[in-house]
């Protein structure tokens, strides 16, 4: 692990260095419990990432299986076909790339093992140049809403 700074930039080596990375350069409400995503079809752990215009919706596609699933709640708040046209992004690094490791911050409202999640961070890290940052972050205002932590 040599998570590290270069020219303003985090960049890592590996899965590890992504979940360091919450601590390192910690979003507005520091994650309580962080989560690697995992494809549940092949295990894979690089994906190409898409979001919504607003940046609160994530889809991701398994680079090992070309499995596409919606994370966390976004299948529910995606943009309509009509409006995905417009309103559709895909995640690419700064060096053109488009794959990453995906890990998922969440903070929740109190402590107690069950508590509802009140914000969600998704953070990357491009397999070619290992350059790490968040790409989606949105609000929890539903409850209950632990069960988004085991839908990474």
């Amino acid at each position: 692990m040599t998570l590290r700074e270069i020219d303003d930039s985090w960049v890592g080596d590996d899965l590890a260095d992504l979940l360091a990375y919450f601590a390192a350069d910690p979003p507005e409400f520091g994650p309580h419990r962080v989560v690697a995503a995992r494809c549940a079809d092949c295990a894979g752990q690089v994906f190409v990432l898409e979001t919504d215009e607003s940046g609160t919706c994530v889809r991701r596609t398994c680079a090992g299986c070309d499995r596409t699933v919606p994370m966390l709640d976004s299948a529910e708040n995606w943009p309509t076909l009509d409006e995905e046209a417009e309103a559709r992004y895909f995640v690419e690094c700064t060096c053109g790339e488009d794959n990453f490791e995906t890990a998922v911050g969440f903070t929740f409202r109190d402590d107690t093992p069950t508590a509802d999640v009140h914000w969600i961070y998704v953070a990357i890290r491009c397999v070619a140049d290992g350059r790490l940052g968040y790409c989606a972050s949105w609000r929890i205002s539903y409850g209950p809403s632990h069960h988004l932590v085991d839908s990474v």
